[in-house]
């Protein structure tokens, strides 16, 4: 029998999962790090970045091992990282250089309990894959939103999507692609002697049961808030940066989403 998930149990799955991830997340996450997410992830920042003054404070909720908190940091910004797991926390602090200390603040704490104690004083906050692990990602995002005040975006970044689709020439190499990039990359973490955690996401992953995360819903939720989407990105993330540029250019498939909004 299926035991009965509910918000604490879910935030003890995150805790625990994400302390076994610890230093080794990137690695065994190359998706967020090959050449077609860099890419991506620079063009992001430039866009945001833009839209910021040199002294935005900057919150990243869910900033794991310092994904896009360390390059806000590298760019001049006071950046405050949140994350619920101490020991990615810790990778996240012994990767900040001494010069940059003075404006990074990192916290141990629930995305939800800090923003109860923490309004109206960010310029910016960022989920970066953060929401799909939340039991209720809606409630937390209206609850942020709430707390800005007007000027002040938030990025939601790399957010599961479900995929839709209908040419089934199209699936069909969808699929093929798909599971030539999982074989290789399974390949690599042996060859590296990386574990792999395969069922310890199932329930950290929350809405991945669902199918992933609506954009659609997303975009409601803030115009409802009184924000203004700059930008809504949709895009195929895979292992490798070769397969995800083959996805992108030729099948045009969709995994993944980003959404840059302003509060008006």
């Amino acid at each position: 029998m299926t035991p009965t998930l509910d918000k604490e149990k879910i935030l003890e799955e995150n805790r625990r999962v994400h302390s076994l991830e610890n230093h080794l997340y990137l690695a065994r996450h190359p998706e967020q790090t090959n050449f077609f997410q860099n890419s991506l992830v620079e063009k992001t920042l430039d866009q945001v970045c833009a839209q910021l003054n040199p002294e935005a404070k900057v919150l990243d909720l869910g900033c794991g091992t310092g994904y896009l908190f360390l390059r806000f940091l590298k760019r001049g910004f006071n950046v405050t990282g949140l994350d619920i797991s101490n020991d990615m926390i810790q990778v996240t602090n012994n990767s900040i250089s001494e010069n940059e200390k003075h404006r990074a603040h990192l916290v141990i704490g629930d995305v939800e309990e800090y923003m109860d104690k923490n309004q109206d004083i960010f310029n910016l906050i960022i989920f970066s894959a953060v929401l799909h692990h939340l039991f209720d990602y809606e409630m937390v995002l209206r609850k942020t939103c709430k707390s800005l005040k007007i000027g002040a975006k938030v990025l939601i970044f790399f957010e599961p999507l479900k995929q839709e689709i209908n040419s089934p020439i199209r699936y069909a190499f969808h699929k093929t692609l798909s599971w030539l990039d999982e074989k290789l990359y399974r390949l690599e973490m042996g060859i590296r002697k990386i574990p792999l955690f395969e069922n310890e996401y199932h329930h950290s992953d929350y809405q991945r049961q669902f199918g992933g995360i609506n954009p659609k819903n997303v975009e409601k939720i803030l115009r409802e808030e009184s924000f203004s989407i700059l930008k809504l990105e949709k895009y195929c993330a895979r292992r490798f940066g070769i397969s995800a540029w083959l996805a992108n250019r030729f099948l045009q498939t969709q995994n993944t989403f980003n959404i840059f909004a302003i509060k008006t």
